[in-house]
């Protein structure tokens, strides 16, 4: 038989590597808080970058009603998004929304012709495009048509479905055979909100950021989203340090602004740099914010509603 002696040091300096599933398994309540309620061992929001510098047009596209996603797919809530502009060229532009008056069997067609014929489709017949600029939000709720335009970089505030995006045009791209890629029209026209048009566009799927607290040197700023998004964004803006209460959520974070960020907490301290993305779970109950560059840092907080 081996010998044990100094066994329990070998142990230590094992690594055990687990999915984020079973944190959420064992612990959701700890990690998401009040959210659980309602998505169980599901994480809710992601954060991911959209990057069209110096390339082109994402796909024109929409995402599913939260009764289809459920029917046809399986999955408990649907991909509702936002577009927050981490940076943008002078020219930078989002398609959102559609013309005003526009005529629904009028925009089929010309989809499907476009697809058959791979004649490139006048887009903007039918679809907004609104110009965007550094931090700038853009409200993407399910039925939304939507897509970056290029010279953007979207940070992408999603809820956390995201293989189930039914587009519609494609710009013309082919496959390596020669044909254009696949799309998703017949789905598309299931979930589409037509009722997205002309002023309501401005009106309701473009954020109005407005100040709701602020102190000597910093500030907190909300950006509502959309009534059917279930989550919330803010953003602090401090040249020092800020201290946050999450309030029984889980709280996603990203620097948006500024060079470096430390992470204070009870009994750990983090440094993260611009446009890093860190959690913190309910659990945490509150935590301290410094700011380590020589400018105003900007955090942009996102978290499920109430």
């Amino acid at each position: 038989m081996p010998s044990l002696v100094g066994s329990e040091d070998v142990y230590k300096r094992q690594l055990l590597e687990v999915s984020f599933d079973m944190l959420m398994f064992q612990e959701n309540r700890n990690v998401i808080g009040k959210a659980a309620n309602r998505f169980k061992y599901e994480f809710p929001i992601r954060f991911d970058f959209l990057d069209t510098f110096q390339g082109g047009n994402l796909s024109v596209q929409c995402h599913p009603k939260p009764d289809y996603i459920k029917k046809e797919f399986g999955e408990n809530f649907t991909q509702d998004e936002t577009y927050y502009i981490l940076d943008a060229g002078p020219d930078a532009e989002v398609y959102l929304g559609f013309q005003d008056g526009i005529d629904p069997l009028e925009l089929r067609g010309a989809l499907e012709h476009a697809y058959e014929t791979k004649e490139v489709l006048d887009i903007e017949k039918y679809v907004m495009k609104l110009p965007a600029k550094k931090h700038d939000l853009f409200l993407i709720p399910h039925g939304t048509v939507h897509c970056s335009g290029i010279n953007n970089m979207v940070l992408e505030i999603s809820a956390t479905p995201y293989i189930f995006t039914f587009k519609m045009y494609d710009w013309q791209r082919l496959d390596l055979e020669g044909r254009p890629r696949p799309l998703n029209i017949e789905h598309a026209f299931k979930n589409l909100d037509f009722s997205r048009q002309g002023k309501a566009v401005q009106e309701t799927l473009v954020s109005k950021p407005r100040v709701i607290d602020y102190g000597k040197s910093w500030k907190k700023v909300h950006l509502p989203t959309h009534k059917d998004h279930f989550y919330d964004i803010y953003r602090y803006e401090f040249d020092e340090d800020i201290i946050v209460e999450n309030l029984g959520q889980c709280h996603i974070l990203m620097l948006v602004e500024g060079s470096s960020i430390e992470l204070e907490l009870e009994d750990v301290n983090q440094e993260f740099h611009y446009a890093e993305t860190f959690a913190i779970p309910a659990a945490t109950m509150s935590y301290k914010l410094i700011n380590k560059g020589g400018s105003t840092a900007k955090v942009i907080v996102s978290f499920v509603k109430d």
